[in-house]
């Protein structure tokens, strides 16, 4: 698991701690983005064509497929730790010097929201 990742310290839903376990915290997201909200079965054998292979990489869908071959898993949309994630991701721009107003056309929020996520920073800048 990359232990560089800023959602190392947000808990996930219990429903994709497996998941998490299994494929990494980088992939895990990369599903809940993408797949959130909705059920995926998992293949017992899984083909280089197959969806999960083109999101997750061959490594990391051959992993699900082993562990979790044959079911229907159901991915939660994690929007906290999704959101745990943006905020991260706004506080390191901004600490970059990227300006308020760039972040929130880039984050596809209002400034006033940008300047809150800011507040709530612990004061790290």
């Amino acid at each position: 698991m990359n232990t560089e990742h800023p959602l190392l310290g947000v808990r996930f839903p219990d429903s994709l701690k497996a998941i998490c376990d299994a494929i990494g915290l980088d992939d895990t997201i990369k599903l809940v983005s993408t797949l959130g909200g909705t059920r995926v079965f998992i293949p017992k054998h899984i083909g280089a064509g197959h969806r999960l292979v083109h999101l997750l990489g061959w490594k990391a869908a051959r992993k699900l497929s082993l562990l979790f071959g044959g079911e229907c898993l159901s991915v939660v949309r994690g929007a906290p730790a999704l959101r745990a994630q943006r905020n991260k991701e706004i506080i390191a721009q901004y600490n970059r010097g990227v300006r308020v107003a760039d972040l929130a056309r880039s984050f596809a929020l209002t400034e006033r929201r940008i300047y809150t996520i800011l507040a709530r920073d612990d004061g790290n800048r």
